[in-house]
Parts: C-alpha cells; structure tokens; sequence
C-alpha cells in the first residue's frame, strides 16, 4: 500500500491463495510464489528487471532476486523467514552492478528508532487520515481462543494481522 501511494508500480511474490488480496491492496503484479517458481514469470512481465526488491524471505529467495534485479538495481534485505544461510552467486551481483542492503529496525539505536518512527509518522499517517493506505486485518480471535489464532498464523492462512482482542 505504501508504495503504490507515493507512486511506485508495484510487483509482489505471494504465497499460493493470497494474490487477490494483493491485487486488493495495490499491487500491479502478482506472482505466487510456491510451489510455483514466480522468476520465469516475472522475466517475462518486465524482462529488465526490477529496480527495487524489498526481501523479507532471504533463504532460496535470494538468488532468484538477483537474477531478477534490472541492472544497477537494489535488494533491500528486511527480513530471513526462508533462512539466512544461502549460496550466494557473487558473479551475478556483480554482473549487475546491483546493490544488496541489509537492515533491520531492532538492531538500530533507540534514537534511530524514534527517528524512523516520527519519520512514519509524518509522512504516513496522513495517508491512513484520508483513506489511502488501511490496516489489514485478517481475522479477529477473542483472548480465550489464543491457540486457534496461532494455528491459523502457523497454517499461512492469514492475509494480514490477526488481532487479539480482550474483553
């Protein structure tokens, strides 16, 4: 949602049963991601290559973004939910000429982390005041039912945030 609000054409990997709530939510592409292989298929919708990949996978995802990074592109590494122990084809980041950042919010200093937060704050609120970004939520579960909320995150079921709430 943020990038599609500040102007950005937006592709996105998702997992199988999710791509309308992607299409949904802004994106322009969508690409499921397994058990199919979304490379072939993104090559084929924009054979340049992207300019950003924002990475939240690591793991095997890893050298499928760089062969799809358009050249002098960017790998913005976020997150290793695939694993973060990987072969990497130096080779091919070379060749592109691409950028591989790695960052994570937690490691940051407290002062960087208000930083960024006023930041977010400034610049996205506004957009939640006048409707072009929302939060998504996927389902709403009562405190007492606590294990069916986590069983519906452990299944990859959910399509946004599962709330909790609390009577």
């Amino acid at each position: 949602q943020i990038a599609t609000a500040i102007g950005a054409r937006v592709a996105v990997t998702c997992s199988v049963g999710k791509a309308q709530v992607c299409r949904d939510l802004g994106a322009h592409l969508v690409l499921e991601r397994s058990p199919h292989d979304w490379l072939s298929d993104a090559q084929s919708a924009v054979p340049e290559g992207f300019d950003t990949i924002l990475d939240v996978i690591g793991g095997e995802e890893v050298d499928r973004n760089l062969q799809a990074v358009a050249s002098r592109g960017t790998i913005v590494q976020v997150g290793l939910m695939g694993g973060g122990r990987t072969p990497v084809n130096v080779g091919l980041l070379l060749a592109r000429r691409a950028t591989w950042v790695g960052t994570t919010l937690r490691a940051r200093p407290i002062e960087e982390k208000v930083a960024v937060t006023r930041r977010f704050a400034a610049e996205m609120l506004p957009l939640f005041a006048d409707g072009r970004l929302r939060p998504v939520i996927d389902s709403r579960y009562p405190l007492d039912r606590i294990a069916d909320a986590h069983r519906h995150m452990e299944a990859n079921a959910n399509a946004g945030k599962i709330v909790l709430t609390i009577s």
